[in-house]
């Protein structure tokens, strides 16, 4: 608290009181349509330290892997969500649908594909924290120029990522879900996997 003259102010510190968000991103969504398509929903975001990705998998195979700006559909060794496969039969956005939750550890840039869709070539990638050197169009422009190459494979590191979805008695199943954070979580402290 400030005193000023008679009147008494308060001065909360804004940066203390912020909260850590949740930002969900649909994995297997079309961003124009809102329906189910390949990409991710939304398609650029920027999170603040603290803050966690929830990977929100739609119907279909999916399988987040971390890239980079130059080589958007090549996997860089990094994170990596697994194969994750939901029942066609689930609806958009349905409630229950599988997650993988990452924290993000620092405002770097990050780039992501769906290694399971075959439609990085197309597009559909992520942006994390893009930057006014590295835009998130550029992204786009490299992974539309790439020959939608995903050769290469993570690291583990022994990272098991927060997942939470329904069971296989309803028609989702989650197979194989790992993360590898060795280039981004544990090299450069950019991502934890939770």
């Amino acid at each position: 608290m400030i005193y000023y003259g008679r009147a008494l102010l308060y001065i909360p510190l804004f940066n203390s009181l912020v909260q850590a968000a949740s930002i969900n991103i649909a994995v297997g969504k079309n961003e124009t349509t809102g329906g189910k398509g390949a990409g991710f929903d939304p398609s650029v975001i920027a999170p603040r330290t603290g803050d966690t990705l929830v990977f929100v998998f739609q119907s279909g195979a999916h399988n987040v892997v971390a890239s980079s700006f130059r080589n958007p559909c090549t996997p860089s060794n990094g994170f990596e969500s697994g194969v994750v496969s939901v029942s066609t039969h689930f609806e958009v956005d349905a409630p229950g649908l599988p997650t993988v939750n990452v924290k993000v550890n620092s405002t770097d840039s990050l780039w992501f594909f769906d290694q399971e869709s075959d439609a990085c070539d197309q597009g559909a990638v992520l942006a994390v924290n893009p930057t006014s050197e590295e835009t998130a169009d550029e992204f786009v422009a490299n992974a539309i120029g790439s020959e939608g190459g995903t050769s290469g494979s993570a690291t583990s590191a022994g990272a098991e990522p927060s997942t939470t979805g329904t069971s296989d008695t309803d028609g989702a199943s989650m197979n194989g879900i790992r993360a590898f954070a060795v280039a981004l979580g544990i090299s450069f402290g950019v991502l934890s996997v939770m």
